[in-house]
């Protein structure tokens, strides 16, 4: 009885490390004055990650978040283009 109580804390604690570990922090800009109820099509410009896997991955996400929205992907020329970038920063 004792052992796994002394388990379960192991494993929590383990959780709650893993947890923290992954963590991430996302930061984002934009003019709040602007009106994006006019803007219809998007393209993009840039992804730049360490990981190249990433890249299809940032894209697939965010080209469903605006899909949600009624924004129509276009090769170039779009109302708006995107760019991300991965950016770390050790302390």
């Amino acid at each position: 009885m004792k052992l796994q109580r002394v388990a379960l804390v192991l494993l929590g604690m383990l959780f709650l490390i893993a947890g923290t570990s992954w963590a991430q922090q996302v930061k984002t800009d934009y003019d709040r004055s602007a009106n994006f109820g006019q803007y219809k099509t998007y393209s993009w410009e840039q992804v730049k990650t360490r990981d190249p896997l990433y890249v299809d991955r940032i894209k697939s996400a965010v080209n469903a978040a605006l899909a949600q929205k009624g924004w129509t992907q276009v090769n170039s020329g779009g109302d708006v283009s995107i760019v991300a970038m991965e950016v770390t920063h050790d302390q």
